[in-house]
């Protein structure tokens, strides 16, 4: 793993201690605020009060209007409509909101569809549409998807079926010829959040098509918490709309009557337990998503609008072991990703990895890229090849825009779709050395060495005595956390070490107690157990971690979330 740089925020400045005082919280939370760019008491409180009246008008949204009467059309005139969606958690929390809200306003004629990733891949497929045509489908609304679906809304129009299109990815300069898009990314869009997940787009679809049938009002607002799991699970910002849904969500997921999530939470051990954020994002949403991985996407809806405990929980041990599977089969693709650098050394002089293996699993390679990002802090691309043609999986890091890298060399591709940090793309093997010779290029081009070189950001530096319930308390007002607004890294400088060990499967995880003296923490590192050997005989260690929670049996203490550790030695970078 590339060794981080370590780097301080400035110490808490007068103007937070100024705006502590005017909204109640500490000085610290107040720093927080100032360093997430929120800096006036108003814009603080509705940060740190999300309030569902936040949210915005959806018919803002360009199309919106057309859509909703085209459905409320479709309703009236009892016909068949197909919601079309994306195999991963965003697209089966979009399908399981829009049927668990609409079902019962089409009593039957309401149908859906999620593509197979390893026999179909990502999109609309001619073949799948051909099927539900001729079963008297009029209407096609896609989730989480769509927005790059030319030749579908092409054959759609052809044959008299209208497609609605909600989708969040990055929109290319041509648009398909559907009968509406709802996309807050669109060039001309007024929308004042662009952020939003699929899942997001999807409810800002039900939110206006309440405004003209509002009995479907209660049962949209009673369902938030699939949209506080989507959007979770789909990595976008924690700001603004995103923000208000997710707590409303999590709120509701707390205590949820969807007999799915419950079964899930029950097999994934959580029951009884608060869940936040990060429970979706590290334990239920990779449960989701073994099932479009591994096979068939369709259980996680199943699971999702299913009713029946019984049987929930026999789909959510299903999806139990499907994930135990993913991670068996994750693990070899990585091992064998490493194989290929590790024989070309030369390759880690490269600004991104473009790799390529035949018999990769399509299903794991977007993971596995994540954590090669993760070792090599780079862009990194992996391509599974069958015969001749490949499908790709890329991940980024900051300061890449890996949408863009991959459609300025898009002419070597068959197809590609996906955003910043994320992307998926598709490659005949007779172009695999122009396109990730031009790709390598761009990388170089466009990062600098410093990019290479992952930053922590700590944003204090704090005593260890000033570690208690009453500060973890405080810092949870700054959740739901992830991105644009990460869970606060904090510091602690020459601390005792008084035990050490590597802990899980081959020492993968870090375990530490560390004293000042005065007080002692334990403190848990995941996937930090390569810097066991670097501090196991240190007598003084500096940490970086977030502060937690931590419920067993009944009893709350305080845990450290261990983010790095090095020897006291080792000087921290101050920075402005």
């Amino acid at each position: 793993m590339v060794k981080k740089i370590w780097k301080v925020t400035s110490k808490i400045e007068d103007r937070a201690e100024l705006l502590a005082q005017e909204i109640g919280v500490t000085p610290l939370v107040a720093q927080l605020l100032l360093n997430r760019g929120i800096n006036d008491a108003k814009e603080a409180a509705t940060f740190l009060r999300p309030d569902i009246k936040q949210l915005n008008d959806p018919f803002l949204l360009k199309d919106m209007e057309r859509a909703v009467k085209r459905i409320e059309r479709a309703i009236n005139e009892n016909e068949y409509v197909l919601l079309y969606g994306d195999y991963d958690v965003d697209g089966i929390t979009s399908i399981s909101l829009m049927v668990r809200v609409l079902a019962r306003l089409f009593s039957g004629r309401l149908l859906y569809y999620i593509p197979k990733r390893l026999e179909e891949g990502y999109g609309l497929h001619r073949s799948s549409l051909e099927k539900v045509i001729a079963k008297g489908v009029t209407l096609v609304i896609t989730v989480d998807c769509g927005i790059s679906a030319f030749e579908a809304a092409e054959y759609l129009k052809a044959q008299g079926v209208d497609l609605i299109i909600t989708d969040h990815h990055e929109p290319q300069d041509l648009l398909p010829d559907a009968f509406a898009i709802i996309n807050p990314k669109l060039n001309d869009s007024v929308y004042p959040f662009s952020q939003l997940a699929g899942v997001g787009v999807a409810f800002k679809l039900l939110q206006g098509l309440a405004e003209i049938l509002p009995e479907i009002k209660g049962v949209l607002f009673n369902n938030l918490d699939l949209v506080a799991f989507g959007t979770v699970a789909d990595i976008v910002p924690l700001l603004g709309e995103n923000r208000v849904l997710v707590k409303y969500g999590l709120q509701q997921i707390n205590s949820t009557k969807n007999i799915g999530l419950q079964a899930l939470i029950q097999t994934a051990g959580l029951k009884g337990r608060e869940i936040n954020s990060g429970h979706i994002g590290f334990i239920l949403a990779p449960r989701i998503n073994a099932a479009g991985r591994m096979g068939n996407p369709s259980i996680g809806v199943k699971l999702f609008i299913n009713n029946n405990i019984g049987q929930a929980l026999e789909l959510a041990r299903e999806l139990d072991k499907e994930n135990q599977n993913r991670q068996e089969i994750e693990n070899a693709v990585l091992l064998e990703a490493q194989e290929q650098i590790k024989s070309q050394p030369e390759l880690l002089n490269e600004h991104a990895l473009v790799l390529a293996s035949e018999g990769w699993h399509l299903g794991v390679i977007g993971i596995v890229a994540s954590r090669l990002v993760e070792l090599y802090n780079k862009p990194v691309i992996l391509i599974g090849m069958e015969g001749d043609e490949g499908r790709g999986s890329g991940r980024s890091i900051s300061g890449f825009n890996l949408f863009e890298a991959i459609e300025k060399n898009s002419h070597h591709l068959i197809r590609f779709g996906g955003h910043e940090f994320a992307a998926g793309l598709s490659i005949s093997k007779d172009k695999l050395a122009e396109f990730k010779e031009g790709f390598l290029t761009l990388a170089k081009n466009t990062l600098r060495q410093e990019d290479l070189q992952p930053v922590l950001k700590i944003e204090g530096i704090i005593d260890l005595n000033h570690i208690n319930m009453d500060m973890v308390q405080q810092l949870m007002q700054l959740a739901p956390c992830g991105p644009s607004n990460p869970t606060p890294i904090l510091g602690c400088r020459s601390l005792n070490l008084v035990d050490i060990k590597s802990v899980g499967d081959n020492g993968k995880h870090l375990k530490v107690r560390v004293s000042n003296q005065k007080v002692t923490y334990e403190g848990i590192g995941f996937n930090l157990g390569s810097v066991y050997e670097e501090v196991a005989c240190a007598r003084e260690v500096d940490l970086a971690f977030s502060v937690e929670e931590n419920n067993w049996n009944g009893i709350s203490s305080v845990q450290l979330n261990l983010k790095d550790v090095r020897v006291a030695v080792e000087s921290i970078k101050q920075v402005s």
